[in-house]
């Protein structure tokens, strides 16, 4: 690829590597501060740079400062707003765990996840690298770095139409909220169950202590189950994934 070093590349490299790094500080894996090095982002905001320059360029690339200033909060903005949008779908599967692991009675000490810099539940970390790893042997990745790379070839302008922007918002909750539910549901039906027959049980016996027996009885059903229903994931990643490149085209106003 032959690349032509003027001052109006340069100047469309710096406006696409901001837009890039934007991106990449909000969705995942790279919105976790240990997953990558800050440097490695900063490398892979130049590569994304060094692609799309051209695509900016042909859109128009401002030469005086408060066009610029202007063209670098636009970057920010898309950035964000695109990255947002796939974090919102992503983190449901992550979401699903967490709500197991309510239900499960596993309940380890509180354990530091070097990638998130933060306490996380088991059940919710398993779900996510689960999540994680799909999204990378399935080529998943290279589907969100098209998205991203096609909001270089239309105009931006429609992203700051606000009634899109915030149906998009509304409408990726909804979704995180439901896909969460449904990811968790074949587990915590079974939990649930099983916290009404321990009710029960000690309602019928209240010599039998059975909210004792039940707790191995509901963290080994917990495991099991979860073992079968993290199947589901991979197919509801798909159709979030799908989701979230629907979103960028509604956001930058194609559609």
């Amino acid at each position: 690829m032959h690349i032509d070093l003027n001052a109006t590349w340069l100047l469309a490299f710096l406006l696409a590597s901001v837009r890039a790094a934007a991106w990449l500080a909000v969705v995942p894996p790279f919105a976790s501060v240990g997953a990558v090095p800050r440097m490695a982002v900063v490398g892979i905001a130049g590569g994304f740079g060094v692609l799309s320059a051209p695509l900016l360029m042909a859109s128009g690339v401002p030469t005086d400062t408060a066009g610029l200033i202007g063209s670098l909060v636009v970057q920010v903005v898309v950035g964000v707003a695109l990255g947002f949008s796939v974090q919102i779908l992503v983190s449901a599967v992550s979401a699903a765990g967490s709500m197991i692991d309510l239900l499960s009675g596993v309940n380890p000490l509180p354990s530091f996840d070097p990638l998130s810099q933060s306490q996380v539940p088991l059940f919710g970390r398993l779900y996510d690298q689960v999540a994680i790893v799909c999204l990378f042997v399935s080529n998943g990745e290279l589907l969100l770095v098209r998205g991203f790379e096609y909001s270089f070839s239309v105009n931006v302008a429609g992203i700051f139409q606000g009634s899109d922007l915030a149906g998009v918002l509304v409408g990726d909750l909804a979704t995180f909220f439901t896909a969460t539910l449904e990811i968790a549901a074949p587990v915590l039906v079974v939990l649930f169950a099983i916290q009404i027959a321990l009710a029960l049980v000690a309602k019928a016996a209240p010599q039998i202590n059975a909210w004792w027996l039940g707790m191995p009885l509901q963290i080994l059903l917990a495991l099991i189950l979860s073992a079968f229903a993290i199947r589901v994931v991979p197919p509801y990643l798909s159709e979030l994934v799908t989701r979230s490149l629907q979103d960028a085209h509604v956001l930058l106003g194609a559609s």
